[in-house]
């Protein structure tokens, strides 16, 4: 494992933390550096996103999705992307979504990504 690659999972984890310790714009600070470092590790994308939808921030962690998912091709982002887009009551752009995560899913030959879009798809 590279220096960058400790870096990037110390960031990670150090992210996660301050979520659990409900110390929202400080996580975001974290990821945030994780994705300006690593800008294709969809990690960085759902965490800061995560950071801004617990601080009551939807729109911000809708666009911070939204990026992971163009960034990262994030399949995971597009599903954290329709979740936010069901809370803002935007049904159509979330099947959307999840349409996207279910393609990435089939490209990549990704079955816990198939299940979640699976999952999501009957939450809906």
């Amino acid at each position: 494992m590279t220096t960058l690659d400790q870096a990037i999972e110390a960031l990670y984890t150090t992210g996660h933390w301050l979520i659990t310790q409900n110390r929202f714009a400080d996580a975001g600070e974290v990821f945030r550096a994780m994705a300006a470092a690593h800008p294709t590790d969809e990690r960085a994308w759902l965490g800061l996103g995560q950071a801004h939808e617990l601080a009551g921030q939807r729109i911000i962690a809708k666009e911070m999705y939204l990026t992971g998912l163009t960034l990262a091709r994030g399949g995971r982002c597009a599903i954290a992307l329709a979740r936010v887009l069901r809370e803002m009551g935007n049904d159509a752009r979330a099947a959307e979504a999840i349409d996207f995560a279910d393609r990435i899913a089939f490209e990549t030959d990704d079955d816990a990504l198939a299940t979640f879009v699976s999952y999501e798809r009957g939450a809906s």
